[in-house]
């Protein structure tokens, strides 16, 4: 949740808010040698339940 406040805090809206966090952890899943397709397969949905109500509902 320190996160969600974080990004909250840096960007204007809940949806940018939600995207930069999106792309931040997926860059560091890429640099750990994960790819994009299994980040979108495997990550992407987890991070949506989880973030999504905190992040897309302001």
């Amino acid at each position: 949740m320190e996160l969600a406040r974080r990004f909250m805090e840096e960007y204007p809206t809940g949806f940018a808010a939600y995207t930069a966090l999106q792309c931040a952890l997926m860059r560091r899943y890429m640099a750990r040698g994960g790819t994009q397709e299994e980040f979108c397969t495997r990550l992407a949905p987890a991070f949506h339940r989880r973030y999504a109500p905190m992040l897309l509902d302001r």
